[in-house]
């Protein structure tokens, strides 16, 4: 029998980074000799999703599945959703994968497809956890209710937890007492040898400053008036660059505010990008002022690219400066802190871009979707599981 992975996704956005990584992870597969089955809502949000995937060579298949975002009572719901788990756990017998592998985004999320995979008892399962979301939980609503439930939930459904970072694997095994201790395997992504020219930038744009810069979906997880804060205060002590922000979202209209109001000139907003990697050749220095992360795949796409950066101490902001140099992780998330930071690598532009230029290489063969797929591949390989899978394997 071929080996067969079968990737389940949270189907949580259209947008979201959870998504891309079921992409790289399917050409990093489909490199190391997997066949790639993908299965996926048939909401219409995830409809390019599936264009994606079946790009990079996965087999796609679309069923009504009920995501967390369309649950009112969220994850308890998920739980009890009996009815779902039943037929996540068909379509896996009927693939027959030999590793399966859940997309679950965060703690709460995916619990009636893990628990379908489980129920199959066709492979080991696996699921990814991009965020934990365990830090601060027993301060929101019910959280001492909702962690005391999930603890209970992870007991009765041992299965390879898999985290991002190391940040991730501390603040979740500091939560937690799982069955069995989950593995960190870092995001890769394909680096593309050419990137296609745009019409960019606009006459205005002085090309002799040096630009900061950012990509992504522009909400409260981002923090991005932080950034701006960050840049207008740059001004003031007499640096003069420009900023691009390329992205939307719901705090678009507060960041347009903020600048505007500050009455600076050289900053720009893109909108929404379809690949927003094409604007990186025109960025300095990448900066992200996240309250909370994974692993950025933003990021590591940025450093990869020997774009020096500056980053708050989110999890996985230490996994990306730990390989590159040319990366520098603010103290804390404190404005004079993270303008510091940039201050700093500001003065230091030259040298920073001539480490990148000597590192990234390294860096990229790491960050790579080869190596995250053998990862991925060696977590589910557990000879017990495997064999215990084999037994309840249907004919």
């Amino acid at each position: 029998m071929a080996n067969r992975f079968l990737l389940i996704s949270s189907n949580s956005s259209g947008r979201g980074g959870g998504e891309r990584y079921l992409v790289y992870l399917t050409l990093g597969l489909r490199k190391i000799g997997f066949d790639v089955h993908v299965l996926l809502s048939n909401r219409a949000y995830m409809d390019t999703w599936e264009t994606e995937l079946c790009g990079a060579g996965a087999v796609v298949r679309r069923e009504p599945l009920i995501g967390l975002r369309d649950r009112p009572l969220r994850f308890l719901q998920s739980a009890a959703d009996f009815s779902q788990q039943q037929r996540i756990s068909d379509i896996c017998r009927e693939i027959c994968p030999t590793a399966i592998l859940v997309n679950q985004q965060y703690d709460e999320d995916g619990l009636d497809y893990i628990a379908g995979a489980l129920k199959a008892g066709v492979a080991p399962v696996a699921g990814t956890l991009h965020m934990p979301m365990t830090a601060h939980k027993h301060r929101r609503p019910l959280g001492a209710m909702r962690g005391w439930f999930l603890q209970r939930w992870h007991n009765r459904h041992p299965y390879q937890v898999i985290v991002v970072s190391t940040g991730s694997q501390l603040e979740l095994e500091g939560y937690y007492h799982l069955p069995k201790k989950s593995k960190i395997i870092r995001y890769g992504y394909p680096r593309a040898e050419t990137v296609s020219e745009i019409p960019w930038p606009p006459s205005s744009w002085n090309s002799s400053l040096p630009t900061v810069g950012f990509c992504g979906q522009f909400n409260a997880q981002k923090n991005l008036a932080l950034l701006v804060d960050a840049w207008i205060e740059l001004s003031r002590r007499g640096w003069a660059c420009q900023l691009l922000m390329v992205g939307d979202g719901p705090e678009r209209k507060k960041v347009e505010d903020k600048l505007i109001a500050s009455s600076l000139q050289g900053w720009h907003i893109t909108g929404w990008q379809e690949n927003p990697e094409r604007f990186l050749r025109f960025i300095d220095l990448y900066a992200m002022s996240s309250h909370f992360e994974g692993l950025p795949l933003a990021l590591i796409e940025a450093v990869g690219q020997g774009i020096p950066s500056v980053t708050t101490p989110f999890n996985g902001a230490c996994d990306v400066a730990e390989r590159a140099s040319w990366a520098r992780v603010a103290i804390d998330w404190e404005l004079s802190s993270f303008t510091n930071a940039l201050e700093e690598t500001i003065a230091d532009l030259p040298k920073a871009k001539a480490r990148a230029e000597l590192g990234k290489a390294q860096f990229c063969e790491y960050f790579s979707v080869e190596r995250m797929a053998r990862e991925t591949a060696e977590a589910l390989s557990n000879p017990s599981v495997q064999i215990e899978a084999l037994v309840k394997r249907p004919d």
